[in-house]
């Protein structure tokens, strides 16, 4: 009987564990998609202003799916403590991987900064909509 609840229980957690990595997935999908329409619509303004606007949302969507990934490493409550360390690595990467990409596109699109800073707020503003807009159960 021991075997059967392990066996059921592990399902359980795995389940879990996809369920909530498919439905970030999604999400990321999504954002992705709005940032390249978003930039394909700039085109017809100028070439560099949808790489710039690409740019900023390639600096939240990239980190966004680093943590993605690095968050959903390791499930259960007997590797909790890697769960919690797996989170807040993820979590400072991110913010590094933000910081340094945004900055990369200041550096190497210069005069078009502003559109790199919207860019980089609408990907954000995608990441806090998106999941009140698209239903994920």
């Amino acid at each position: 009987m021991p075997v059967i609840l392990i066996k059921v229980s592990k399902f359980m957690k795995q389940s879990l564990i996809k369920n909530g990595m498919r439905q970030a997935q999604k999400l990321l999908v999504i954002q992705w998609a709005i940032g390249f329409f978003v930039a394909a619509l700039s085109l017809a303004i100028e070439f560099k202003v949808a790489i710039a606007l690409l740019s900023g949302e390639a600096a939240v969507l990239i980190a966004n799916s680093y943590f993605v990934y690095k968050a959903f490493s390791f499930s259960g409550a007997q590797q909790s403590k890697k769960v919690v360390g797996a989170f807040y690595f993820g979590e400072t990467v991110k913010i590094l991987m933000s910081v340094s990409l945004l900055a990369a596109g200041f550096y190497f699109l210069p005069n078009y900064e502003i559109y790199t800073l919207v860019g980089y707020i609408m990907a954000l503003l995608s990441q806090w909509l998106t999941p009140v807009i698209v239903k994920t159960h």
